[in-house]
């Protein structure tokens, strides 16, 4: 497998298998000196990209057109790309692959820097048989859910607006109180996320448990 990209989530992948597999991961991306300062990776230049059929895209939306146009052309006609950015669809993918090239989605339900920092988030594929090759490629070093591109989409674009929403909304009201701006940035840096992780592991606190006692009254168990 190749890799495709050094950004945040192409980072998190990268050290997570690596760590996972003890083995160093092949990496293209367009400046080579980033990669080459990793002890976890490889750098793959495009003259051998005609040696991977297997290539997971970990680009930003807006850079997949200006890659596939100029090196999609560079792998094989049988290559499969596992495509990682949430916006980009199956639709616009078959624009971008040559011949018999495929493209599957490969996408992250949930956030690049906690993937990276704490391993959670969780890989969605619609297609089973690619789901077990990513398994089998990087040892399970990932949480693989079998989900459709759409409702990972959705899923993420509404976490991601809730979760601004409600961030812009703590500093606004800790501010109207007067509370110093220290203090806003880090329950806002802090709280959100300790909230979250409790809440999948049923481990609030009495602040979160007499919150959600009054919001949902007698159907609370907790």
């Amino acid at each position: 497998m190749l890799i495709i990209g050094y950004g945040t989530l192409a980072r998190a992948i990268i050290q997570r298998v690596s760590d996972k597999t003890n083995t160093t991961i092949d990496v293209y991306n367009r400046t080579k000196s980033v990669v080459d300062v990793d002890p976890a990776c490889n750098y793959v230049p495009p003259e051998k990209f005609h040696r991977y059929a297997n290539v997971l895209v970990a680009l930003p939306a807006s850079a997949y057109e200006g890659f596939f146009r100029r090196w999609a052309g560079s792998f094989p006609e049988d290559t499969c790309f596992f495509y990682c950015a949430t916006k980009i669809m199956q639709t616009e993918m078959r624009t971008y692959v040559k011949n018999k090239q495929s493209a599957t989605p490969c996408k992250l339900a949930g956030h690049a820097e906690i993937l990276r920092v704490m391993g959670e988030g969780a890989f969605a594929f619609e297609n089973e048989e690619n789901r077990v090759q990513f398994d089998r490629w990087s040892d399970g070093a990932f949480q693989t859910v079998s989900a459709k591109e759409e409702h990972v989409l959705e899923g993420n674009r509404v976490a991601t607006e809730e979760s601004l929403r409600a961030l812009v909304t703590i500093e606004e009201k800790l501010q109207q109180a007067g509370v110093p701006q220290l203090v806003i940035e880090s329950v806002n840096a802090s709280i959100p996320g300790g909230i979250a992780q409790a809440h999948k592991n049923d481990t609030h606190g009495h602040f979160a448990k007499d919150i959600l006692k009054k919001w949902q009254g007698d159907d609370y168990d907790g």
